[in-house]
C-alpha cells in the first residue's frame, strides 16, 4: 500500500495531528520494511516532528527493543541532533525513558555524553535523578573508557595492540614451558609460579585486551605455538639430526602449515558487501516486488542475502553459504572455502 500511494504522489513529508511524518509513525510501530523504503525513496533520516524530534529520538524514547533504533543507527542517523522543546539528544531520551538497550546503542554509536539540554543536565545527571543503576553504570563505564582513549600510552599500545598480544602470548608460553622444565621436585613452587602467570596473564588481558584482540587471542596462540614449534626443532632437533631425510618432512609440514594458515586467515569467505547506494536500490528493487522481509534482506548489514547466506556478528558481514565462524582462524568458513 506505502508503494501504490507514494507512486500516486502521496507526500510521505506529511505529518499528522500529533506533528508526525510517516518515517516517525514506522518507528512508533517498528515497521522496518517500511523505514527502509521511504529513506530510500529520498526521506530524510533525521526528518523532525513538530517537536523537533528525529525518528532516532522517537525509538529512543518509546521503543524499548534492539529495533528499531539499531536500524536507524545503520541508516547513519544523527546521534547528537537535539530536539527545539527541551534540547535533548536521543541518548537524554533513552535515559528519561529507563532504555537501557537503547542507551548501549547509541553509546557503541559514539553518543556525546557530555551534551547539556535546556535544563543544563547531561544523559548522566538524568540518570542519577531517575536512579536507574544499570544505566548509571553504563555511563560511567563508557565515560572511563573514553578518557583511557584519550590518554597517549593507551593510545600508542592500541595502536600496536595485536603485536603486543603476540609479544605476551610468546611470553607465557615460554614461561609455562621454563616453569614445567624447571630442575626441582617441588610441584608447590612450580603451582604457585603457574597460578603466578595466570593471574598475571588475566590481569593483562583485563586492562590492555580489546574486543578486536580478543577475537584474535586463538590465532595469535596458534601462531605463537608454531613459532616456538619451529624453535625447538631448530635448536634441539636440527643438530641431533643431521641426515636431511630426518629434517625435510617436518620442514615442510611446517612450512604447508604456515602457509594454508596464512591462506584460509586471509581469503575471503564470501562476504556480501555493498555501497549506500547500491542498498538503497535493493531496499526499493526488494520492497517494489514485495520480498522486503528478513528473509531476504539483512537489517544489519542492509544488504540482499543470497540463499544460505547468515550475518556473522563477529564480522559484521553477511556470509554466503556459512558453515561457522572459526575462533583459530578468526574469520567465517563460507562459499569459497567450499
Amino acid at each position: 500500500m506505502i508503494i501504490l500511494l507514494l507512486k500516486y504522489g502521496a507526500d510521505p513529508s506529511l505529518v499528522d495531528g500529533e506533528g508526525y511524518s510517516a518515517t516517525h509513525l514506522a518507528v512508533l510501530f517498528q515497521h522496518i520494511p517500511i523505514i527502509a523504503y521511504l529513506v530510500s525513496k529520498g526521506q530524510s533520516i533525521d526528518t523532525p516532528d513538530i517537536n523537533g524530534m528525529t525518528p532516532l529520538m522517537l525509538s529512543a524514547q518509546r521503543v524499548h527493543g534492539m529495533e528499531p533504533t539499531s536500524f536507524l543507527l545503520k541508516l547513519n542517523a544523527s546521534v547528537n541532533r537535539v530536539d527545539k522543546t527541551h534540547g535533548n539528544s536521543p541518548l537524554h531520551w533513552a535515559v528519561t525513558s529507563g532504555n537501557a538497550n537503547a542507551v548501549d546503542l547509541l553509546l557503541e554509536a559514539g553518543a556525546n555524553l557530555d551534551v547539556l539540554n535546556e535544563k543544563e543536565e547531561s544523559p548522566l545527571d538524568i540518570a542519577r535523578q531517575t536512579r536507574n543503576h544499570l544505566i548509571v553504570h553504563l555511563l560511567n563505564n563508557e565515560t572511563q573508557v573514553r578518557v583511557r582513549r584519550n590518554s597517549r600510552l593507551l593510545k600508542a599500545l592500541q595502536k600496536y595492540e595485536i603485536s603486543l598480544v603476540a609479544m605476551v602470548n610468546l611470553l607465557i608460553i615460554w614461561a609455562v614451558g621454563y616453569i614445567l622444565d624447571m630442575n626441582t621436585d617441588s610441584w608447590l613452587l612450580k603451582g604457585t609460579l603457574l597460578a603466578l602467570v595466570t593471574a598475571l596473564s588475566q590481569l593483562f588481558a583485563r586492562r590492555f585486551v580489546g574486543f578486536k584482540a580478543q577475537q584474535s587471542l586463538a590465532p595469535i596462540f596458534l601462531c605463537c605455538s608454531v613459532f616456538w614449534m619451529f624453535n625447538t626443532w631448530f635448536i634441539y632437533f636440527v643438530p641431533a639430526l643431521a641426515r636431511i631425510e630426518y629434517q625435510l618432512p617436518f620442514f615442510l609440514s611446517l612450512t604447508s602449515l604456515v602457509y594454508f594458515f596464512y591462506k584460509t586467515c586471509r581469503t575471503d569467505p564470501g562476504y556480501i558487501k555493498s555501497s549506500e547506494e547500491e542498498s538503497k536500490q535493493t531496499i526499493i528493487t526488494l520492497a517494489e516486488s514485495g520480498c522486503l522481509d528478513v528473509r531476504m534482506f539483512c537489517i544489519s548489514c542492509l544488504v540482499k542475502k543470497p540463499v544460505r547466506s547468515v550475518h556473522c556478528h563477529n564480522c559484521k558481514f553477511c556470509v554466503a553459504r556459512l558453515d561457522q565462524h572459526c575462533i583459530w582462524t578468526g574469520t567465517c568458513i563460507g562459499l569459497y572455502y567450499l
